[in-house]
């Protein structure tokens, strides 16, 4: 009991300590607990204004203790561009009510009001308590998951339980291509019926899809039971849409065969658009490289590229990287549309070690 008051009262310490930080409209800053804790897992979440002119703030926490937590209460401050005093406040949970040791649960919330004036937002953990233990006895099984202008996901929840069940939540998740992944939207349904020890149920979502996105999973509760995260694989996603790809990247020193430092370093990748429709139109893309220092994650080179392509027609683009230190790096590729969207899944990490002349 005393061990368990000592805990308390470091994580009662913790939450004190926890500061908002209001930060530009889409993102809401937070400062996060870099030891033992529950904390969130970006110093970014995402945030958009919905078309009823809310603004909603999107996140996920990490429990990062030993034990489970449930009732993780979250404040979120709204701003505008003039005070820093918050013009609207809400409080709400994640949307999972228990989480797991070392389990993340993302979370949703949005303002009392509507408001054009919010610029700014800003996401605090006011409070978690400990819970029992929910064991994984959900199964999801994806069937398919159709893309257009919004989702459509067809599935199945089985109970493999030692009881029956009532009050199932089952959520849809989609991320974008950072590390570690923003949560862009969460769609939820509840399910009526009670589900017996054994039985299965056919479920269906539909959902809003934001064309940042660029993955998306599948979460589960009941009263007793969770599900595992379930991940929704390429094999099962039905995209009526373009799908673009980064194909083959190379790196080429043009001066030498060694890369060393203030020699210059092209880096190439084939892009391809596949166009599922009659029409054979022209696209126009950015092709973006972001070189990061392997030892300390450190952004070392940033550039990009502008360009069209033509459905199946391969398109080479390229960057040109000059490096100023030596060490081992990480190269990152990336494909937006001119209007800022994530148009396909990152292209594959390459490692470069600069040495120096």
């Amino acid at each position: 009991m005393k061990k368990f008051l000592r805990l308390s009262n470091v994580i009662l310490l913790f939450l004190i300590t926890l500061t908002s930080f209001p930060v530009l409209q889409g993102f809401g800053q937070i400062q996060t607990d870099t030891g033992e804790g529950v904390f969130f897992v970006n110093t970014h979440p995402y945030s958009f204004k919905d078309n009823n002119g809310y603004t909603v703030v999107l996140g996920e926490i990490f429990n990062n203790h030993n034990y489970s937590i449930h009732d993780v209460k979250i404040l979120a401050s709204f701003y505008d561009e003039i005070s820093d005093n918050p013009v609207d406040s809400v409080v709400g949970y994640t949307i999972l009510n228990s989480i797991n040791p070392n389990g993340h649960s993302p979370f949703m919330l949005k303002s009392s009001m509507p408001d054009s004036s919010i610029s700014r937002v800003g996401v605090t953990i006011l409070g978690v308590d400990s819970s029992p233990e929910k064991p994984h006895s959900l199964l999801i099984k994806i069937n398919s998951l159709e893309i257009t202008d919004s989702l459509s996901l067809s599935g199945q929840i089985t109970n493999n339980g030692d009881e029956d069940i009532t009050n199932i939540k089952i959520h849809l998740v989609s991320t974008d291509i950072f590390e570690p992944p923003r949560i862009l939207n969460i769609t939820s349904i509840d399910l009526e019926n009670t589900l017996g020890q054994g039985n299965s149920q056919i479920f269906s979502i539909n959902g809003f899809f934001n064309s940042k996105s660029a993955n998306h999973y599948v979460l589960a509760e009941s009263e007793n039971y969770l599900s595992e995260k379930t991940s929704i694989d390429d094999q099962k996603i039905i995209s009526k849409n373009k799908i673009f790809s980064i194909n083959e990247i190379t790196l080429t020193n043009i001066k030498q065969d060694n890369s060393v430092v203030f020699s210059p370093i092209q880096i190439e990748a084939q892009i391809l658009m596949q166009e599922f429709t009659q029409l054979s139109l022209k696209e126009s893309y950015v092709f973006y490289v972001q070189i990061k220092n392997a030892e300390y994650g450190l952004v070392e080179f940033i550039d990009s590229s502008e360009s069209t392509i033509l459905e199946n027609s391969p398109k080479i683009s390229s960057i040109l990287w000059i490096p100023e230190n030596e060490g081992l790096f990480f190269i990152e590729t990336y494909l937006w549309s001119t209007d800022n969207v994530v148009l396909s899944a990152p292209g594959k990490i390459l490692l470069v070690h600069v040495d120096a002349e």
